[in-house]
């Protein structure tokens, strides 16, 4: 009988028939109606499971259908089988093992033996999917003591369709061993799957097999080794044009990429992979979300990482896939933990355990109890952590599980006090068993370790070697972080090699080692924006850009309700709604927009600046002030007349901490009114002068002998201050010396770091002579409307081609527009500072809000950038003392100068300090060359002004100059 040509169109026309007798007339056409026929169409159904699981389940429902019209009794078990092998692939497990059940019953009746072991294979790949792992290694044993143990007699039982059960079965049972932790047997199992299907000339099924040794390798640590077998699967995939299984195994390579530290690999393989999923027109799968769990997790991106992991623990537990919902689980918890959500991320791990426990997977359970115990440890319940500790180590100690056992001893040496000859037991045993895995985020923690060690012991030169080999490799690691998002948050957990090395380069009176040490661990994402190194996020790819400009409409509505814009006298949300809602559609924007991959070269990214080289920056007369919190200690550096001092222990942390609270609260006393303020005003005073002497002695007075006086009848000093962590939000202009208020002495400006501070110095100022003045009234900030009036007049003297965008002119399209390549960009607006989700602080233009990253996208080169909106120059501080904010968005789209506010701004105090401000710069111009104009010099004289009018901080100190001053 003729074998006829089966394409895609036929096989629609097929599975589009609605009744039985539209499938026997359509069979009929194309002469298939008959058992041959439709054994032809099933043998393309099970070459389409893996391609197109949902066409394979539907052509196999046909065959069945039609098969007793034609006396093909064999055929329904067979279609039965690939149906439970489609919905398997689809994740619909259950489905999928009634329904090989109805297959091997169906087989059993038409006493077909060996078809009937050939649905023990998928029944093993079911029962493991389900973490039924000894149910599913019971029935490989059936099948292949069944056909090892048949007579020479019994052809059937040596044929090469026998010899393919053998070969799956031996990999399935290498998955139940590799979900089970044992994985040398999970390895003993593939090669002997690789073998028979070598001694079988059945290639095709090398790709599985290779994939799932690479997934085995890789558990182990072997991920160099892992990583060739991925990359030999895909090789086979795309040869046998596999394009659903290519897409898992991408999955893999991004996992692998991502342990070797090449970040940007893995998100550009995590990429690819989506695309795949996109092309075959099917959902993302939770694998995919477990890598994107993995990466983001990886980067410190911890929202987005729950996120991730808490889409596809949803997707695994609904299809019973417990392997996997509790390797999501793992993530769950790690990624609330780092949040500080100690209790759900408790609940997660405490899940996770019990499912890796039930399938016995000795590994990853002692993996998640060591997670537990680092949980219990930042709860402060060292005896709890230290149980689980144990008990992840007993789990470990029949087999050789080298990443794990390198886990438990670090996790022990924390845990063992004050015991030093312990710690250097545990951590030793750490480096002997790291020494041989190619895992660098594993090196350089084992390193640090080590190097803090060595340091506690008075070590000092072994110390040093191991802290500065834990350095080196962060930064080599940093260099396959592509996306500014993620090298915002990549030093978030990795601060502790720099501090450590710092503390010893100061303990050896090495300062200026030191202080390059300080700036190696601050604000270095920020550094290569300026340093043009690395890119702004992108704008959104076409089919993405419809999704987020919904989610942007739906995010303004929330932060206009914010600002009690609620309409038509509907009631308020209640405020702990609306903060969910916003944080849901800031995390769904954020991660839109992390999955548009940027391509920046590996290993691109700039080094801080050297001592000589931003000392040469500084005119003979400046000073540096960079200070930085180490552990509760608070120093600084200050470099004066050529030399750098190091003053440490001015102050803790924590005291520092408690007098920035009761300065915030004195701001807070102005919320009332003028009325209460006018009242009030000597009393409040002399109570924020009380806080701001006490901040001076603090913070300056220790280091007041190091830092230059005027000349006689001279300008004043410049002085450049570099804050570190909670410092970002003091006003050190303000700080009083019982006398005067340091503005009073010298010329200030700040940097979010000397190396940041020497870049902006290094930007010319831009020539253009267009400006662009926006601003937006409403009813709480009136002011705004005279502001624009007043700026204008001063602006237009200095930049002639000035235009003004008020009110219902000022959109965010309009402003976009207007800003790129103009000298000044001046927003008077409300200004929304948004602590958890910082790059989402925003000024409110008339139809939208402007956010940080939305002002990335501009073109500022050279610009002096101008937001008089309230508390704009608040920034959330991360480790690594990267500033998240608008202050960064600015200074990344290019601003050489910045100036902000540090609080609510007093609405016409405000006004007259700007128009101020631009009669300083134009006085300036009038006196000095083109472009020379100081814009710190023309702040302190602004507000030494305002001050004379209204002497209480509140009202002239909130402004500062940030960048080139």
């Amino acid at each position: 009988m003729p074998v006829i040509a089966i394409d895609a169109h036929l096989i629609e026309t097929l599975i589009s028939a609605a009744t039985v007798d539209e499938m026997v007339d359509r069979l009929t056409a194309v002469d298939l109606l008959h058992e041959a026929g439709l054994n032809q169409l099933l043998a393309e159904g099970v070459n389409m499971t893996r391609s197109n699981p949902d066409h394979a389940r539907r052509l196999a429902a046909v065959c069945a259908a039609v098969a007793p019209l034609v006396n093909a009794p064999g055929v329904i078990p067979r279609a039965a089988y690939i149906r439970a092998q489609s919905h398997a692939l689809s994740g619909e497990l259950q489905t999928a093992l009634q329904l090989i059940d109805e297959a091997w019953e169906g087989y059993d009746r038409l006493k077909m033996e060996l078809p009937a072991l050939r649905t023990n294979v998928g029944k093993m790949h079911v029962l493991n999917e389900l973490g039924r792992h000894q149910e599913a290694l019971d029935a490989g044993q059936t099948a292949l003591d069944r056909i090892h143990n048949a007579p020479p007699d019994a052809a059937e039982f040596h044929t090469p369709e026998a010899r393919l059960i053998v070969t799956l079965t031996q990999m399935n049972r290498g998955i139940c061993y590799r979900r089970m932790g044992q994985y040398e047997r999970a390895l003993a199992a593939y090669e002997a799957a690789e073998q028979e299907c070598l001694t079988a000339d059945m290639p095709q099924h090398l790709g599985d097999i290779r994939n799932n040794v690479g997934v085995t390798l890789m558990y182990l640590g072997r991920v160099t080794e892992a990583l060739a077998a991925f990359e030999a699967a895909a090789a086979a995939y795309v040869a046998a044009n596999h394009t659903r299984l290519y897409a898992f195994c991408l999955n893999n390579i991004g996992e692998a990429r991502l342990l070797l530290g090449n970040y940007r690999a893995s998100l550009e393989t995590l990429q690819l992979a989506r695309q795949q999923f996109e092309q075959l027109q099917m959902p993302v799968d939770e694998y995919l979300l477990l890598l994107e769990g993995h990466v983001y997790l990886a980067l410190n991106l911890y929202p987005e990482a729950a996120a991730a992991y808490g889409e596809a623990e949803s997707r695994c537990q609904a299809a019973g896939m417990t392997h996997f919902q509790a390797r999501a689980l793992w993530g769950l918890g790690a990624a609330y933990a780092a949040q500080n959500q100690f209790e759900p991320a408790e609940t997660a791990l405490r899940e996770a355990a019990r499912l890796f426990a039930a399938a016995g997977n000795a590994p990853l359970h002692a993996s998640v109890l060591l997670e537990q115990a680092a949980l219990q440890m930042a709860q402060g319940a060292n005896g709890l952590a230290r149980e689980n500790a144990t008990q992840a180590a007993e789990l470990l100690a029949e087999q050789a599980y080298p990443v794990e056992q390198t886990y438990v001893h670090l996790r022990l040496a924390d845990l063992v006090g004050e015991d030093l000859t312990a710690a250097d037991k545990h951590l030793l045993a750490a480096e002997r068993l790291s020494e041989s895995l190619p895992l660098p985020h594993l090196h350089y923690r084992v390193q640090q370790r080590l190097g803090q060690l060595r340091r506690q012991q008075g070590r000092p030169d072994e110390a040093r070697r191991r802290l500065e080999t834990a350095v080196a490799a962060i930064e080599r690691l940093r260099g396959g972080v592509a996306q500014e998002a993620m090298r915002v948050s990549f030093l978030y957990d990795k601060t502790a090699a720099y501090e450590e090395l710092l503390q010893l380069h100061l303990d050896a009176g090495e300062v200026d080692d030191a202080f390059v040490v300080a700036e190696q661990a601050k604000s270095r994402a920020l550094v290569d924006l300026l340093a043009g190194v690395s890119q702004p996020p992108p704008a959104a790819p076409d089919d993405q850009a419809s999704q987020l400009e919904q989610l942007r409409a739906d995010l303004n509505a929330v932060y206009g309700e914010f600002l009690g814009g609620k309409r038509n006298h509907e009631p308020a949300t209640d405020p702990l709604e609306l903060e969910a809602r916003a944080r849901k559609l800031e995390r769904e924007i954020s991660r839109l927009r992390l999955q548009a991959a940027v391509a920046t070269p590996a290993d691109l990214f700039a080094a801080p600046l050297p001592l000589a080289e931003i000392a040469a920056q500084l005119p003979q007369e400046a000073a540096l002030v960079a200070y930085h919190i180490s552990g509760d200690e608070l120093l600084a550096f200050v470099h004066a007349q050529g030399r750098m001092t190091a003053v440490r222990h001015l102050t803790s942390a924590a005291a520092a901490s408690q007098l920035l609270q009761r300065l915030t609260a004195q701001w807070d006393r102005f919320r009332p009114g003028d009325n209460f303020v006018q009242r009030h005003i000597g009393q409040l005073e002399r109570s924020a002068q009380r806080i701001l002497g006490e901040l001076y002695q603090a913070l300056i007075a220790p280091i007041a002998h190091l830092l230059p006086a005027a000349a006689d009848g001279g300008p004043p000093p410049q002085l450049a201050i570099v804050p570190h962590g909670l410092l970002h939000q003091i006003p050190f202009h303000a700080l009083h010396d019982g006398e005067r208020y340091l503005l009073e002495r010298f010329e200030i400006s700040y940097a979010p770091s000397a190396t940041a501070l020497v870049l902006c110095q290094r930007r010319e100022m831009a020539q253009s002579a267009r400006a662009v003045i926006a601003g937006v009234a409403d009813p709480s900030i009136p002011q705004v409307e005279r502001e624009l009036a007043v700026v204008a007049e001063q602006v237009r003297r200095r930049w002639p081609e000035t235009a003004v965008y008020q009110n219902e002119a000022a959109t965010r399209e309009a402003v976009a527009e207007a800003s790129q390549g103009a000298g000044l960009l001046h927003l008077a607006c409300h200004g929304l500072f948004r602590a958890d989700n910082p790059m989402f602080s925003a000024l409110k233009l008339y139809n939208s809000w402007l956010t940080a990253v939305d002002v990335l996208q501009f073109d500022l080169s050279g610009a002096l950038a101008v937001l008089s909106a309230c508390e704009s120059g608040r920034s959330r501080v991360i480790n690594g003392d990267e500033l998240l904010g608008l202050t960064r968005a600015f200074l990344g789209a290019g601003a050489a100068s910045l100036l902000v506010s540090l609080w609510l701004a007093h609405d016409e105090t405000t006004a007259s300090l700007m128009g101020d401000w631009y009669a300083q710069l134009n006085q300036q111009d009038a006196a000095r060359p083109a472009g020379a104009a100081r814009p710190a010099a023309a702040l302190r004289a602004a507000q030494l002004g305002l001050k004379e009018r209204y002497p209480h901080p509140y009202y002239w100190a909130p402004f500062i100059i940030i960048g080139k001053n």
